[in-house]
C-alpha cells in the first residue's frame, strides 16, 4: 500500500472516530398511546393489529433465523406509531458458538446464549451488535432470552447452581446492554422472568425472590428492566386468576405473583436497592399472559377474563406494557390446553396460527383503551 493512500485511510479513520464522539447513535423510542399489547402470530396479520386497536406489539426472534425476518412488521410498527418489542431467543440451527451445549437436551425449550468460552462470547457480542444496529430505529424494547430463572427449561446452559447461572446469565445480558445502548440510547432491555415468585417444583428452577436480588448485584449499575409473565395458576385448564388458590397479598409467603396480586411486584421494585442507578423505578412490562377459553363457557370466560386483568394493568402506573399471548391460538399450547388466542387456530393450514375465527375476547380486547 502507498503511504499516501495509508494516510488517507488513517485520516478518515480519525474522521470518523471524531464523528462517532461528537454525533452519538440517534436515539430512538416510540411511546405507546396505551399499554394495549400483543404477540403477533403472522406478520400478514398487521391489519387485525390495526383493527384491535393494539399500541405495542411483541416478537420472538430465534437465533437461527434472518436477521431481517420481522423487518415487515418493525416497518409496519414504526408506520403506524405503535411501539416495538423484540425477545431474543437461542436455539439450534444458529452459529454453534452461540450455544452452551453440542446438541439437543430433551425436554429444553430454548437454551442460554453461550459465554463460557471466548469463541462463544465473540459470536455472542457479534449477533448482539449486529441485532441491534439492524433494528436500531425500529425496536424500543429488548427482551434477552424467555424465563431465565427456570434453568432446566428456558434458559439451560447445564448450570444447575443458582449463583453460577445468575452470574453466567448476567454476562450475556451485560453484553447485549452495552451492543443496543450503543446502537439506540433510548432502547430499553429487559429481563425476562415467570411467575413462581417463590413456588418451584425443581431444582434448576430458581425462585424469583432468590434469583432476581442475585442478578440486581451484578447489573445495578445497568437500566435494566424487568419483563413478567404473570399467567394464572391453573392457566392451562381456566382463565379465572382473582380465586388462583394459594396466591396470597403476603411478599412473604405468596408462591407466585400474578395479575391477582400484581401490585406485590411493582412495590417490591420501589425498594432503593431495586431502583434503578437514576433513583427511578425500573421499567416493567408484562410480555406474556394468557388465558384460555378451552374449557366450558370458555369464550365468555376468557374475554372477561382478560378484561379484568387489563384493567389492573391499567391501573397500575409501574406497568409499561400488557402483552396478551396471543393473537391466534397455537398448536403446540392448545395441546396442553392453552387456548390462549384471540382467534381459533386453522387446523387444516399447512402454517401454524393461521386464524379461523374470532373469539369473543377478540371484541372484548378491541374495546379496551
Amino acid at each position: 500500500m502507498k503511504k499516501s493512500t495509508r494516510k488517507q485511510l488513517t485520516f478518515f479513520l480519525a474522521l470518523s472516530l471524531t464523528l462517532s464522539a461528537v454525533f452519538p447513535a440517534m436515539a430512538y423510542y416510540q411511546e405507546p398511546d396505551s399499554k394495549k399489547g400483543l404477540l403477533i402470530s403472522q406478520q400478514d396479520m398487521f391489519d387485525d393489529v390495526l383493527a384491535l386497536g393494539v399500541d405495542q406489539v411483541i416478537c420472538n426472534q430465534a437465533s437461527y433465523q434472518a436477521t431481517n425476518t420481522y423487518l415487515p412488521l418493525a416497518q409496519n410498527c414504526k408506520r403506524s406509531g405503535i411501539t416495538f418489542t423484540m425477545i431474543l431467543l437461542n436455539n439450534f440451527g444458529a452459529n454453534s458458538n452461540l450455544l452452551p451445549v453440542s446438541s439437543p437436551v430433551e425436554g429444553v425449550g430454548n437454551y442460554a446464549f453461550n459465554t463460557a468460552t471466548p469463541e462463544g462470547e465473540q459470536a455472542v457480542r457479534s449477533y448482539a451488535r449486529t441485532m441491534a444496529n439492524f433494528y436500531k430505529d425500529y425496536v424500543s424494547n429488548w427482551v434477552i432470552g424467555n424465563e431465565v430463572n427456570d434453568a432446566a427449561t428456558w434458559d439451560y446452559n447445564g448450570i444447575s447452581d443458582m449463583d453460577e447461572h445468575a452470574a453466567s446469565y448476567a454476562k450475556t445480558f451485560r453484553i447485549f446492554y452495552e451492543e443496543i445502548k450503543k446502537a439506540n440510547p433510548e432502547a430499553r432491555v429487559f429481563i425476562p422472568f415467570d411467575m413462581r415468585w417463590r413456588a418451584t417444583d425443581d431444582p434448576c428452577r430458581y425462585p424469583v425472590c432468590d434469583y432476581l436480588p442475585k442478578l440486581n448485584a451484578l447489573l445495578k449499575d445497568t437500566e435494566y428492566g424487568i419483563a413478567w409473565h404473570p399467567y394464572p395458576v391453573h392457566f392451562f385448564t381456566k382463565p379465572e386468576f382473582l380465586d388462583d388458590d394459594g396466591i396470597s397479598f403476603d411478599l412473604a409467603t405468596t408462591p407466585n405473583i400474578n395479575m391477582k396480586n400484581l401490585d406485590l411486584l411493582t412495590n417490591y421494585m420501589q425498594n432503593d436497592d431495586m431502583r434503578a442507578p437514576d433513583g427511578s423505578v425500573r421499567h416493567l412490562i408484562l410480555s406474556e399472559q394468557g388465558f384460555t377459553s378451552a374449557c366450558e363457557n370458555g369464550e365468555e370466560r376468557q374475554a372477561e377474563a382478560i378484561k379484568a386483568a387489563y384493567e389492573i394493568a391499567k391501573a397500575n402506573p409501574f406497568v409499561d406494557g400488557f402483552y396478551l399471548n396471543r393473537q391466534v391460538d397455537a398448536q403446540g399450547q392448545t395441546a396442553a390446553g392453552g387456548a390462549f388466542g384471540l382467534w381459533t387456530r386453522d387446523e387444516s393450514a399447512a402454517r401454524d396460527e393461521m386464524p379461523l375465527a374470532k373469539k369473543k375476547a377478540w371484541e372484548t380486547y378491541r374495546n379496551l383503551e
